[in-house]
């Protein structure tokens, strides 16, 4: 049987593919040019029914957090329209569903860790979107699993790490912020935790937080560990958030408590420093 992914250049469809290709375990992946799933929202479905999967892991989703502030009916058709009919879609064939969610849809504001049954309470568009595709889901019934993690990276994509070492080695002074707090997710770990979601899928829609374990760090914390490992030494200068002002505002705080994830799939989830290691790894081959 084979495992369809709705996604396939991101960071978690790459890292997917990697792990269920060391399982020896068949899929498929779908991205944008094979199947467009914001214009063609109608047919998941039946496309669905056509390709008959053993389960389905949607990996896609708008992630552009600015754009989503004036293109909400797009982060809204992609973020949650299309996932509340893939959970739909997999109820009615009596498949696992499993759906990748976010940090935003919180608003930052909580003291310590966020549940996955903390009340959802969105800063911005993007956040509002996911926050909906989550009821979506919800209410679709089924074996669904919604996942949701925070400050995902690899070692090829655009993001946080990358940008950091591409900054590192090009400036002498860097602006870090330090008033956003959470906990990085390596994409090779956030996938394998997708695969043993699946492994032990739960009867009916529910909720669980995937991030790496370890220390709650602040983005500029994150970066000095990066630095340290690739031997960059960068003058660093920590500043708050408003220091780069942006169209959609962020949640200052991040960490998620992934301890119901980690009892109830009984697979407990790798330090961060582990999953930067790995990534530093995987860049250097």
């Amino acid at each position: 049987m084979t495992i369809l992914i709705f996604g396939r250049n991101g960071q978690l469809a790459r890292a997917l593919k990697r792990s269920l290709t060391a399982r020896s375990q068949a899929y498929s992946c779908y991205g944008q040019v094979e199947f467009d799933l914001l214009t063609k929202t109608q047919d998941i479905a039946p496309f669905i029914r056509r390709n008959a999967p053993s389960a389905v892991i949607n990996a896609s989703a708008f992630t552009d957090v600015d754009a989503a502030e004036t293109r909400e009916a797009d982060a809204n058709r992609l973020n949650a329209k299309a996932p509340g009919i893939m959970a739909a879609a997999c109820n009615a064939a009596k498949i696992p569903f499993i759906h990748i969610s976010t940090d935003y849809v919180f608003d930052g504001t909580k003291s310590g860790l966020y549940s996955p049954d903390d009340k959802r309470e969105p800063l911005n568009a993007y956040g509002r979107s996911k926050a909906a595709g989550e009821r979506a889901v919800m209410a679709a019934g089924g074996q669904s699993v919604i996942i949701r993690t925070s400050w995902v990276y690899d070692a090829r994509s655009k993001n946080f790490f990358t940008t950091m070492l591409h900054l590192a080695k090009t400036e002498t002074h860097l602006n870090l912020v330090s008033t956003q707090f959470g906990r990085p997710t390596y994409a090779g770990h956030l996938a394998e935790a997708c695969l043993a979601a699946l492994d032990h899928m739960p009867p009916h829609p529910q909720i669980y937080h995937v991030s790496n374990s370890g220390p709650i760090v602040s983005w500029a914390d994150f970066a000095e560990a990066i630095f340290e490992r690739a031997k960059l030494f960068p003058d660093i200068e920590r500043v708050d958030e408003a220091h780069f002002p942006r169209p959609a505002k962020r949640p200052s705080n991040s960490a998620l408590d992934i301890s119901a994830f980690e009892r109830d799939f009984h697979y407990p989830l790798e330090p961060w420093q582990t999953g930067l290691e790995l990534a530093f790894q995987d860049m250097e081959r």
